[in-house]
């Protein structure tokens, strides 16, 4: 059983943590402008020389943006691991075993750079979160940097959906 299956059906001891839920635009949005308010924090502690939090807040503007891509499918995670993974695979790989394929429909094709960053985010985070060493304002700003590109690009993949045109949120 690979990733993308233990996700959508869980194993005897863990529930699933991929569930369709039906395209969501709504919730979509919601996660963006959760995604806002993290990016905004980053922001914040860039200012205050808070260099780990300015990562794990880059990193969480990533992971709801990522949770807006995933609601334009139909999925809801309810895991990073999963909503990497399902992320990863529905809009940057675009395999997927068959019983999965539907999801497709409403994937855009986005850049491996996107999955990349966002890997890299996760591992910066981690590392910032529980690791004892400094981290640099310049490791930090590019994790916050990446995070603003992948905001914009999962933005404009909502307002799409949404039969709306891109524009700035906040």
């Amino acid at each position: 059983m690979n990733q993308l299956e233990r996700c959508f059906e869980g194993t005897p001891d863990v529930p699933p943590k991929l569930i369709e839920c039906g395209v969501g635009v709504d919730a979509a949005k919601r996660h963006l402008e959760k995604a806002e308010w993290n990016l905004h924090a980053a922001r914040k502690m860039e200012e205050g020389k808070f260099f780990d939090w300015q990562i794990v807040c880059s990193y969480y503007s990533m992971y709801h943006a990522t949770m807006a891509a995933l609601f334009l499918i139909g999925l809801e995670a309810r895991s990073h691991e999963c909503a990497i993974s399902a992320f990863e695979v529905f809009y940057i790989d675009k395999k997927v075993p068959r019983e999965y394929a539907a999801y497709l429909k409403n994937a855009k094709q986005l850049g491996k750079v996107y999955a990349d960053t966002l890997s890299n985010a996760k591992t910066e985070r981690i590392k910032a979160s529980y690791g004892l060493g400094e981290i640099t304002s310049a490791e930090a700003a590019r994790v916050m940097s990446n995070a603003q590109q992948f905001l914009m690009e999962v933005k404009k993949l909502v307002y799409s959906a949404s039969g709306s045109e891109y524009m700035k949120m906040k």
